[in-house]
Parts: C-alpha cells; structure tokens; sequence
C-alpha cells in the first residue's frame, strides 16, 4: 500500500484513543498526512485522555467528539479502526466500496477507571504510547 495521506482513526465514543491517534499523527506528520477521528457515537471529552495527551505537548482540550455521519468517509485513504464496533459501522456505511479499513487492537483505558488515579492516568499513558508507536511502524516510509 501507498503511504495514506488521509486517515480516519475510529473507535467507539470518539473520547479517547481515536483523538490521541489523530493527533499523533498530525503532530509525527506536521501535514504531510491528514488525519481526523469518529466514533459509532458521540462520547465526551475525557480529563485523562486530554491530560496523557498535554504531557506530550498535545493540546486535546477543545476537542469535540463526532460519529461517523459527521464526515464523508470517500474523503479518507484508510481508516483505521480500533474497536469492532467502528469496524462494523463502517462497514455499514461503506459496503465494498470506499477507502481500506484496518483494525488495530489497542486496549481500552478504561479497563483501569476503577483503580487509583494514578493507575487511571498510566492505563492512558501506555495507550498513548502504544498509539505513537503503531503509528511511528505502520507509516515509517512517509517522509
């Protein structure tokens, strides 16, 4: 495959590690690849998603999260989906026509909401991580 230059990173609420990816990129690629972020729905802003992302410089804080009816996905080279059930819409959406699809499994960080804070806030910062890293393998050829 060719080096995207427009990508869709898509979860299930938009909150968390759809928002990071997107921004990763756009902060590794400075513009030479676009990349925006969807959910199945619409979810919140998240305090530890927009704080892990601030460590890095990233600011999050204004980000509003959107479904996949917000955008035209014919826009987009590849998305990328992090969770079955954006898979699965959009599949829906696309039928056999449209843009690649790939998933990545990523774990969720909320798995550690119940934990001390300071868990809460390394379940988030290893999910930013492994974000960056993906990232940083998966599109390496892009200079």
């Amino acid at each position: 495959m060719t080096s995207p230059k427009n990508i869709l990173f898509a979860c299930t609420m938009n909150s968390i590690r759809s928002p990071m990816a997107a921004a990763l990129v756009r902060r590794k690629f400075k513009g030479k690849i676009k990349a925006d972020s969807c959910g199945v729905y619409d979810g919140y802003l998240d305090p530890f998603m927009v704080q892990v992302m601030e460590d890095w410089g990233v600011d999050l804080a204004e980000h509003t999260p959107k479904n996949f009816d917000d955008l035209d996905l014919q826009q987009f080279d590849l998305i990328v989906v992090l969770t079955r059930a954006a898979q699965e819409r959009a599949m829906e959406i696309l039928g056999e026509n449209g843009p690649k699809i790939e998933f990545w499994e990523i774990p969720n960080p909320t798995e550690q909401m119940f934990g001390p804070r300071d868990l809460r806030v390394m379940a988030y910062s290893d999910c930013r991580n492994l974000l960056d890293k993906k990232i940083a393998t998966q599109f390496r050829k892009v200079k």
